[in-house]
């Protein structure tokens, strides 16, 4: 037998699919403005570290699982942009200094070119996860042979391919 949701529990239901919506057709309409107007874009990701198990994200509007990351503030240390993005998307915080370069990601699309300084955090304890289901609407650890097996963004499975087969960071200046 199902049991209705408390209102107030209806009501958040309705706007985190309507925030989802939203994100699912404004996303691509922005990329596409990019890639025609052009620009160039600054981000920093976290692949975070827990037990030998890395944490990948789903966003509403992509397909693909990657690591918690966005845009870099006016300004911003791609370092605070990291560990304020991996804080907006996961909850979990981590300081500036706590987090290390791995490598960076250059890519390109039309007239879109991005730039994304990728960072490591190997967690001591298991981080607890608070994800919006708006704009990420999946958040776990994976083992990285699994991980792989998931749909990722391509510079995600390079990072994951090059850990698993050598055990080391990847050095990826460009994909």
């Amino acid at each position: 037998m199902e049991t209705a949701l408390p209102k107030e529990n209806r009501t958040m239901a309705i706007t985190d699919a309507l925030f989802r919506v939203t994100y699912r057709i404004v996303y691509p309409i922005w990329r596409l403005y990019l890639r025609v107007i052009g620009s160039r874009t600054q981000g920093a990701q976290v692949a975070v570290w827990y037990d030998s198990e890395v944490l990948l994200v789903r966003n509403s509007y992509r397909d693909t699982y990657t690591f918690p990351g966005g845009y870099r503030r006016q300004g911003e240390p791609t370092a605070l942009t990291a560990g304020r993005e991996l804080h907006e998307e996961t909850g979990i915080r981590v300081a500036a200094g706590e987090l290390d370069f791995s490598f960076a990601w250059t890519y390109s699309c039309g007239r879109l070119e991005g730039h994304d300084d990728i960072y490591e955090y190997h967690a001591e304890r298991p981080p607890r996860l608070a994800i919006d289901h708006r704009e990420v609407v999946e958040a776990g650890f994976f083992a990285p042979v699994s991980a792989l097996q998931l749909a990722l963004e391509s510079h995600v499975r390079d990072y994951l391919e090059t850990r698993t087969e050598t055990g080391t960071r990847p050095h990826i200046t460009c994909c």
